[in-house]
């Protein structure tokens, strides 16, 4: 476990991002319907949980599920940050914005890495986080909103594509996490 500083830079960093995302989508929040909220708002929701389960953490405690909703996603969307941004970038040019985003992601999926990597997730929770993102990515998928990426000059062979990949990543991502489980 990290020490408390580390515990305490980790919390305001989260913070700060869920904040920093709220305000930077707050446009493209507006445009999307509230029952799907939890399964297009990638950037404020998973810092958020990441941040609750420092909290915890930090108090000795720890829960299976928010552990697992907050880890599991924070990995997928790094991956998702790596294939989407620089395609991004190819398609429409270099965004310093779109740079640092891969960045600010990678901030929390590393986080998802460390707590994957040190707390051992039961079975239930990782399948019932599996198929949370599951249907996350079909709902993006068949509503368009992708977790309000940008998904301009992208074909929609290349959309299916990088949305296979990811959940080829989530399928072994899950089975790694259930052989650990036992």
């Amino acid at each position: 476990m990290p020490n408390k500083k580390i515990l305490f830079l980790l919390i305001v960093v989260d913070l700060i991002w869920t904040i920093s995302a709220i305000v930077y989508d707050w446009e493209k929040i507006l445009t999307a319907p509230i029952y799907l909220w939890s399964f297009i708002l990638i950037c404020p929701i998973f810092p958020l949980l990441l941040m609750i389960s420092w909290i915890y953490i930090a108090r000795g405690k720890s829960n299976q599920f928010l552990i697992a909703f907050a880890a599991i996603p924070s990995l997928i969307y790094f991956v998702a940050a790596l294939l989407y941004y620089p395609t991004w970038m190819i398609l429409n040019g270099f965004d310093i914005l779109a740079f640092g985003q891969i960045f600010w992601v990678a901030v929390y999926g590393l986080q998802g890495i460390y707590l994957l990597n040190n707390f051992k997730i039961k079975n239930f929770p990782t399948i019932i986080v599996g198929l949370f993102l599951v249907a996350s990515f079909a709902i993006q998928y068949f509503t368009k909103t992708f977790g309000l990426f940008d998904t301009t000059n992208f074909s929609p062979w290349l959309v299916k594509g990088e949305y296979l990949v990811l959940v080829i990543i989530l399928i072994s991502t899950s089975i790694v996490q259930m052989k650990r489980a036992k």
